[in-house]
């Protein structure tokens, strides 16, 4: 049995012509059947599931009844959404190219002086009720032409939301007029509503039994429902969709989620009803452009939207109706690809889900949460098919026996585990990795290891550090004459109180000509220029082998002395206070208390015994022992606990910010937490009781930004 194609329809050449370039060959089932119905110019109902090609069931017939050259506005589309409203008269742009028919969008958020421009010349208008009812009303469309009135998505067309506005057009529409309804889901209330404004009308079936996609498979997982958004992530980790889009009831809990996965770093966008056209535009253009990897939004505003091979369709709350369930997932397995429906069940959709199985026989699987150590199994075999994907992209298909019998007993040697690891490490570091990197930093020195908390490595703070690096050492270990006396000067600070421990006659005159050069060397261990150590160090060779002798550490380990923690040389220094006495009287104090703490091996040398005292700081110790951890706080009388969280002022922005975050991690309103007192490192917020344990429960061990985030029952 041969297929039946369009060129079987009778239609125009013009239309035959248009179809071609586009690339329609086989009509699908709904418009095969469709198509024939609407020539005749009755009313008609028809139900046909998401993706099989509504549009152009009724655009083609459409387009062929107005004639070559119509005149007026002989055709009015009404859809619940602008890009549904742009995205049919693009489509009628499509079947009539090779006409003289033009087609118009009319939604709210655009220019309407643009559009009462257009409508001068357009012969077929597709708008949403609110605008078009905007232009009847003050007489910038006129409608006394029209021949054909079409609802898209009919059962939402007729629904509260825009019942009223849909009855106020009919009072501008002719009564001699062909009415058409299409919609994956019409039920009996629809049908009785719908023959208000309809003649004798014929309903036409296409779904079968199963009004749901054929080509998606539906599963579900159930949750607690505090902590949703945790919830939702650990779901898309695992799963790994390459596109998708996660509906919510709510235009909140669009912006909540996105938030929410950006946080987390997913690429991730919301679209509602509140955000300006010029933003919906963008957001659908990197939708259809395969940019944007999950699009946030609800039911109305991702109503009709069309991306291609698109894998998944998420349900972060289940709606409130089965309808919207087969809308919702008629997303994907659109035009014969596969797509997968995953929603997130809490106790409160129960009702939904059962109602959903038994009004449209819609089978769901049930799956298990996945736990961390499925996810990073997940995350790996992810990694490894890209990996493999990129091997076989760059070399190709090979077809060589040989090779093919050398790789097999390579594989059952017994280091065949090593050589894998070393093709894995060849290709990953060869000359691709290579290119690009190198330029005007390669010269600077860069430290392997940076501390924590350390300054940032620019350039000017690398320079910084070699100079520090440079004035520590005192050059290379190969010069020891010329440093020796840079290095050990400042040792020569409490040289004249040290003088007579030492009976040496040479020392009485040294002291003088160090403490004159004693201020320029203070400043060459500091970073000065190298140049003014040179003098000093050829005025005073004798003092110079004096202090050789006596200072026996090497300097790096005064310089480790010095580095010391003020605390640690406090102590030393009481026991050293009659030595002090006797140091100049122009020397800062803090000076003294650097050169005592060079000055203890010396010192420590003869008195040892007079050093003991040193260590009888242990009653500091017990002064600092920590206190007895004080009662958690109790319940308040309106119910309400006071909570703990590791995140301040340094962490978020305000208190509002801070609100925000915790109720997008534990899945609660923001007003649901009573109180916030934001501090510097830290925060204490109030909530009922009731929440508490499930925050706790939801909120520990998430991450905000690099911080892990704590939450715990604050103390008293």
């Amino acid at each position: 049995m041969t297929d039946f194609l369009f060129s079987d329809l009778p239609l125009s050449a013009t239309m035959h012509k248009a179809l071609d370039a586009i690339g329609y060959t086989t009509p699908t089932p709904v418009q095969r059947s469709a198509i024939p119905l609407v020539s005749t110019g009755r009313d008609l109902m028809v139900q046909s599931q998401t993706g099989t090609g509504k549009t152009a069931a009724f655009g083609i017939p459409l387009i062929e009844a107005l004639g070559e050259k119509p005149k007026g506005i002989q055709a009015l589309v009404l859809a619940p959404t602008r890009e549904l409203a742009k995205q049919v008269a693009e489509e009628f742009t499509r079947l009539a190219s090779f006409g003289d028919i033009r087609s118009m969008s009319i939604y709210g958020g655009a220019s309407f002086e643009k559009q009462v421009a257009e409508s001068r010349f357009a012969n077929i208008v597709c708008g949403t009720p609110g605008r078009v009812l905007d232009h009847l009303k003050r007489g910038t469309i006129k409608l006394d032409k029209l021949k054909m009135l079409i609802l898209d998505e009919a059962d939402e067309m007729l629904n509260v939301g825009f019942a009223r506005e849909l009855e106020q057009i009919m009072r501008f529409v002719p009564d001699d007029r062909q009415t058409l309804l299409f919609s994956a889901t019409i039920p009996e209330d629809v049908k009785r509503y719908a023959k208000r404004y309809m003649r004798e009308p014929e309903f036409l079936s296409l779904v079968e039994e199963n009004v749901a996609a054929d080509d998606v498979e539906h599963i579900y997982y159930m949750v607690s429902g505090v902590g949703r958004t945790r919830d939702l992530i650990r779901v898309l980790k695992h799963e790994q969709p390459e596109s998708a889009i996660i509906f919510t009831n709510t235009r909140k809990d669009t912006e909540i989620v996105c938030r929410h996965l950006k946080r987390q770093g997913f690429d991730a966008e919301y679209l509602n009803g509140e955000m300006n056209q010029r933003d919906r535009e963008r957001v659908m253009g990197r939708a259809k452009d395969k940019t944007l990897r999950y699009l946030v939004a609800t039911d109305i505003a991702a109503r009709g939207i069309d991306i291609e091979t698109l894998s998944h369709v998420v349900n972060y709350v289940l709606p409130e109706s089965a309808e919207s369930y087969i809308h919702r997932t008629g997303r994907t397995g659109r035009a014969g690809h596969k797509g997968v429906a995953i929603s997130l069940i809490g106790p409160r959709e129960i009702g939904v889900y059962y109602y959903l199985k038994r009004l449209y026989d819609v089978a769901l699987t049930e799956r298990t949460m996945p736990t961390k150590a499925e996810i990073d199994l997940r995350t790996e075999e992810k990694r490894t098919d890209t990996i493999v994907q990129r091997i076989l992209d760059r070399v190709g298909p090979i077809e060589d026996k040989a090779l093919r019998a050398q790789t097999m007993r390579i594989l059952e040697r017994d280091d065949a585990i090593d050589v894998v690891q070393a093709l894995l490490r060849a290709f990953e570091t060869g000359p691709q990795k290579a290119a690009g990197f190198g330029g005007l930093l390669d010269d600077v020195p860069k430290p392997r290891h940076v501390a924590p908390g350390g300054r940032q490595q620019t350039v000017q703070n690398v320079a910084d550090r070699v100079k520090t690096m440079r004035g520590e050492y005192r050059g290379p270990a190969t010069d020891q004459a010329a440093p020796a006396a840079p290095v050990e000067a400042p040792v020569q600070v409490e040289a004249a109180p040290v003088a007579p421990v030492a009976p040496v006659a040479p020392v009485d005159a040294a002291p003088e000509p160090a403490a004159e050069a004693e201020a320029p060397r203070r400043r060459r261990s500091r970073g000065a220029p190298k140049a003014e150590s040179a003098p000093v160090a050829a005025a005073e060779p004798e003092a110079v082998e004096v202090e050789a002798v006596e200072a026996e550490e090497p300097p790096r380990r005064r310089r480790r002395s010095r580095s010391k923690p003020e605390p640690e040389v406090v102590a030393p220094a009481v026991e050293a206070e009659p030595v002090v006495e006797a140091a100049p009287a122009e020397e800062p104090p803090r000076r003294h208390r650097r050169s005592r703490s060079k000055l203890e091996p010396e010192v420590i040398a003869e008195p040892a015994v007079e050093a003991e005292p040193a260590v009888k700081a242990e009653p500091v110790v017990e002064a600092a022992a920590e206190p007895e951890e004080h009662p958690l706080a109790k319940v308040a009388a309106d119910g309400s606990i006071r909570l703990f969280v590791n995140l301040g002022k340094r962490d978020v922005e305000d208190a509002d910010a801070l609100r925000a975050t915790i109720s997008d991690l534990a899945g609660l309103w923001p007003e649901d937490i009573l109180e916030v007192d934001l501090r510097g490192r830290h925060s204490y917020l109030r909530i009922n009781d009731e929440f508490a344990e499930d925050l706790i429960e939801a909120v520990n061990g998430e991450s905000m930004g690099r911080r892990t985030v704590r939450v715990e029952i604050a103390r008293e």
